[in-house]
């Protein structure tokens, strides 16, 4: 029995209600009728299980308490239900293995995504730095650092930023090892942390301590015998110490202006806990590198007709105004900021854009509002462009996921060729998210590309990642429109590709790679940050 639009929603909405434990017993009675009636129903099932405890494993490795996930009894359904989703299960992942492995005959390059457990997935940058000498090769401010990198710095004052945006001050010497975007390990030395709301849960640990942020700027001294100290500048922590064959201790929940001693797993108090303090609270003028960035923007706050006016910032004047094509003319609606453009899936919005098309660096942001009961087939791109890639033209496009067997359902999907990566924060709930999507090179010596993306500020997990093999004369575009498409896809004739429904607002595309203080302030000021704004975060 396959799933229409309306009854896959339905399915993902029992799902979702018993792995939040809010199931009634009739949305388990027509759950288990649909996994006793369709093989698609019992595919979308252990997609969604299987993907609740993943997420649940990595909220128990961020945040403070591992959340109580007990999924509710149910009845059970008969055994040759749970076969049969055990065995589509199965086939789902000897799919995914084989595409993953096959490989066309022509000359290929990768533009999907860096796999998350790849040592070279870009995890922050060096933001600041003041009398730094390094141990090895010397990072410039700017330079991006990667998992599993470590830096040992001799003396000065390094500030790294997260791309989850946390800021970590590391003073020399101090050794200091970068794990993933979320947390990193002191081995040596002394750092000072600057954890804004949108990155809580946070992460630095050692051989003696792990402390998890709870909102806070804290700092941390590891004395090269292997005693630690944590010291909580303002907000509070959960530091647990850890003994000599790593086993944790209980939390302790640490506030401003304290601190604690931890050593073999005991918790004691710090010596000259004052003085130290003021020590850490004094400010140190580093050395900035923020090169303004340049903005097209599109506010969308027009009342009518079928163009909407762009603004440009930092960029030489040009005519981007965007039209809309379709039916009718564009609908417009009140916004986040201002009015808002809306769409129904008969018009699109199509904005002159010369070089948007070239491999580099960018930043795109925008709101957007998607209805509660929009289907699959109203999943249209949010942004398109074109990317000139060696000659073949692939499309990057910007969407929610409407693949339930291809990661969270309805979250944050960006494609390029045939690559993609999915978030997991739902966007079909009929509010405003904010999306910015960042694009960096992955190496200069082919056409591979590394996204982060960021749902109301907070880099978001990833739920779904493909590694797009793009096969140079294999099925490219062959020409595009130097153009960003709004509400569409580069494709937008076709009468098979969905359309979407929803609303957008504030739309920024920048120049460069955005850093998340950046992203936070175009969110919460609706404006680029002057560079000596982003100098003085």
């Amino acid at each position: 029995m396959s799933l229409s639009d309306p009854e896959l929603l339905e399915v993902n909405s029992l799902c979702q209600a018993l792995a939040d434990g809010a199931a009634t017993e009739a949305e388990r009675a027509q759950l288990n009728h649909w996994l006793s009636e369709s093989e698609d129903a019992r595919r979308f099932y252990v997609q969604m299980m299987t993907l609740c405890a993943g997420l649940h494993d990595c909220a128990s490795e961020m945040q403070a308490d591992a959340p109580d996930f007990r999924l509710p009894r149910f009845k059970k359904p008969p055994a040759w239900v749970w076969a049969l989703a055990s065995l589509a299960a199965a086939a789902v992942v000897l799919l995914a293995f084989r595409f993953g492995m096959e490989k066309g005959g022509a000359v290929s390059s990768e533009i999907g995504f860096i796999a998350e457990q790849e040592s070279d997935e870009p995890v922050g940058r060096l933001s600041a730095a003041k009398d730094c000498l390094w141990k090895g090769v010397a990072s410039q401010i700017g330079d991006e650092f990667r998992r599993g990198q470590r830096l040992e710095l001799v003396s000065g004052f390094a500030e790294i930023t997260f791309d989850c945006g946390a800021q970590v001050m590391l003073e020399g010497p101090a050794i200091l090892d970068l794990r993933s975007a979320w947390e990193a390990a002191l081995q040596q030395g002394s750092l000072k942390a600057n954890v804004p709301s949108e990155a809580i849960g946070f992460r630095v640990s050692n051989p003696s301590v792990d402390v998890v942020d709870l909102g806070t700027e804290f700092s941390m001294l590891a004395e090269t015998g292997g005693a630690t100290e944590v010291f909580v500048l303002k907000g509070s922590v959960e530091a647990a110490g850890r003994d000599g064959v790593g086993r944790l201790a209980a939390p302790v929940i640490l506030r401003t202006r304290q601190a604690r001693r931890f050593a073999k797993g005991v918790a004691g108090e710090v010596k000259d806990r004052d003085r130290k303090l003021e020590r850490f609270l004094r400010k140190i003028v580093m050395n900035h590198l923020a090169p303004p960035a340049g903005y097209v923007h599109w506010a969308f706050d027009e009342a009518h007709g079928d163009r909407a006016s762009a603004q440009t910032i930092g960029l030489p004047a040009g005519d981007y105004d965007a039209h809309f094509i379709g039916a009718g003319n564009a609908g417009h609606s009140p916004g986040k900021w201002g009015g808002a453009i809306s769409f129904d899936g008969n018009q699109f919005a199509k904005a002159p854009f010369p070089g948007i098309s070239e491999r580099m660096a960018r930043t795109i942001a925008f709101w957007v509002n998607i209805p509660t009961d929009a289907s699959p087939s109203e999943a249209g791109a949010m942004a398109a462009w074109p990317l000139n890639c060696g000659g073949a033209v692939f499309p990057v496009e910007i969407g929610w996921n409407r693949d339930p067997n291809g990661g969270s359902f309805g979250a944050l999907r960006t494609g390029i060729g045939g690559g993609h990566i999915v978030g997991v924060t739902p966007l079909r709930d009929g509010r405003w998210h904010h999306l910015a999507i960042v694009f960096t090179l992955k190496r200069k010596s082919d056409f591979a590309m590394h996204v982060r993306q960021y749902v109301d500020g907070r880099l978001e997990s990833v739920s779904a990642r493909r590694l797009g093999k793009l096969i140079r004369r294999g099925p490219a575009m062959a020409t595009a429109e130097e153009a960003l498409y709004i509400g569409s896809s580069l494709d937008a004739a076709r009468t098979d590709q969905p359309h979407l429904r929803g609303a957008l607002d504030e739309l920024f595309v920048a120049d460069r790679a955005l850093a998340p203080q950046e992203i936070r302030r175009l969110m919460e000021k609706n404006a680029p940050a002057p560079s000596e704004a982003v100098v003085a975060d």
